[in-house]
């Protein structure tokens, strides 16, 4: 991976942190949903990019 990968994913992994936190805020339920739903869409596409590289 390049240096700007590696950023990029920083960025991803930091904006994602503050919506889950920001949400949590609003109400406790909906940090767990958000950072479930985010949790979930990291999972599907490590299996997608793992399964392309086979």
């Amino acid at each position: 991976m390049s240096k700007m990968d590696y950023a990029t994913l920083l960025v991803g992994l930091a904006g994602a942190a503050a919506v889950t936190a920001g949400m949590s805020l609003l109400h406790e339920a909906a940090g767990w949903m958000v950072g479930g739903g985010f949790a979930l869409a990291w999972s599907w596409m490590t299996a997608r990019s793992a399964g392309r590289a086979r």
